[in-house]
């Protein structure tokens, strides 16, 4: 799933623009220009449901339960950053808060089979699909901080600036982040497989 794609031609300033020509449509009274924005982003927040753990059969009721929000909280958005910036962070946090409900209520969140991994522990040697899937399973062990800004940086490609603005962080703090995820993320793997990761 695309984080969003852009219509031929349309370039990043044209999106944005376009954007909030709808967003201040709909906010003057016209909620049926929501669809647009709707068909616009939808498989954004699809495909940052699903490669943040949410089961291929809650993703649908993720997309119908962050537009819900988007729809209602949409007063609230501020033309500062782009709206998909504000988009994707109304997203990630939602997934978030969801994905603690859910642990609460069943113990734990799968993380999907096919998330692609782009850790940094993750060099040549480790292009196999056991070695993927250790890595995986040990995302799951890793605090939801940390692998939030995994996720955004190495799944979601944002850069360090980008991540900021969507988690609302300071760029230090993201660094911080990043640095501490991965070595958590590589002494679980070592502890939970030294057959595979070594020091």
């Amino acid at each position: 799933m695309d984080r969003y794609t852009l219509s031929s031609g349309e370039t990043g300033d044209d999106r944005a623009a376009r954007d909030l020509e709808i967003v201040r449509e709909v906010l003057d009274g016209r909620p049926e220009r929501f669809r647009e924005l709707v068909n616009r982003y939808q498989n954004m927040i699809a495909g940052i449901a699903w490669r943040s753990g949410c089961r291929r059969e809650d993703v649908e009721d993720v997309v119908s339960e962050v537009l819900l929000k988007v729809y209602r909280n949409l007063h609230q958005y501020r033309p500062d950053h782009a709206f998909s910036t504000w988009l994707y962070k109304l997203t990630a946090n939602h997934v978030v808060d969801r994905s603690r409900r859910m642990k609460k209520e069943r113990g734990r969140t799968e993380m999907p089979e096919h998330l692609q991994d782009h850790a940094p522990v993750a060099d040549e040697a480790m292009e196999t699909d056991e070695r993927h899937a250790l890595v995986r399973e040990a995302l799951r062990h890793v605090d939801d901080r940390y692998r939030e800004v995994l996720h955004l940086v190495y799944v979601e490609g944002l850069r360090v600036d980008e991540t900021a603005r969507v988690l609302g962080t300071p760029e230090g703090t993201v660094k911080t982040r990043l640095m501490r995820g991965r070595e958590a993320l590589k002494k679980v793997l070592m502890r939970r497989n030294p057959e595979h990761f070594s020091s």
